[in-house]
């Protein structure tokens, strides 16, 4: 990854004196300016050069660091496809987190084991109402998907199935998805901390688990950061770069 993709510095998400985490801190480098271009010959045109305005660079991707995983004894998956911006063909769209699956990503994970809190945050949604869909409304959002030919977010949002939110503070918040359940207790407004579980293994939204509970049971896992998540367009290399960084202390 290119110097300028990690070079913006974001403050680790430390421990206090009384051992909670700090919230978030993201800091953007500021853009330097553009040079005022010299004044041209009025006497000749000809002569006078041609001037064009230096573009504005574009800020580096955030680091993120400091996160534990949700899954405890997990690890990033080894394949891509499993990785942010993975093209997902069924839904004419991409992957937006980490999946971590039985047998891919180093722990044991099996229908109904617990979701932990990746850090200390805020609970700004929890999906303890949940309605199950049935297989006419899932092949009516994959039809959908098909004629837009890119994933609605109202689509995308209802194919993440059962989910939890945790706000970390500026603009940083992880989602966690495909619940089986959510936990007692875990309700919008909650302060949970980190390793806390927040919700269970499941398939909730996946077009297989509409027809059967045994498949597709994994957490879908995401990052965002502002309106995009982490990783958002970069190179798989890089996106896995940055990922790494996220579960680093």
């Amino acid at each position: 990854m290119a110097a300028g993709a990690v070079g913006l510095v974001v403050g680790v998400l430390g421990a206090t004196s009384e051992g909670e985490d700090a919230p978030v801190k993201v800091e953007r480098p500021k853009p330097s300016p553009t040079p005022k271009p010299h004044s041209s010959p009025a006497s000749d045109p000809e002569l006078s050069p041609t001037l064009t305005a230096t573009p504005t660079p574009t800020p580096p991707p955030p680091i993120i660091r400091g996160f534990q995983y949700p899954i405890q004894g997990a690890c990033l998956p080894a394949e891509d496809d499993l990785m942010p911006n993975a093209p997902r063909e069924y839904r004419f769209g991409v992957h937006e987190g980490v999946d971590f699956y039985p047998g891919r990503a180093c722990a044991t994970i099996e229908r109904g084991m617990p979701v932990l809190a990746a850090r200390t945050g805020i609970v700004i949604r929890a999906d303890v109402d949940y309605k199950e869909i049935a297989q006419e409304e899932m092949d009516g959002l994959l039809n959908r998907s098909a004629q837009e030919g890119s994933t609605p977010p109202e689509v995308l949002d209802r194919l993440r199935g059962r989910q939890v939110w945790i706000d970390h503070g500026n603009g940083v918040v992880t989602r966690y998805c495909h619940l089986l359940s959510v936990e007692p207790g875990i309700a919008v407004d909650v302060a949970v901390a980190v390793g806390q579980a927040v919700g269970h293994v499941g398939n909730s939204g996946t077009p297989e688990g509409v027809s059967d509970p045994n498949m597709e049971n994994h957490l879908h896992f995401e990052i965002r950061v502002g309106d995009g998540y982490l990783g958002q367009g970069l190179s798989p290399a890089e996106t896995r770069l940055l990922w790494e960084g996220a579960f680093s202390p």
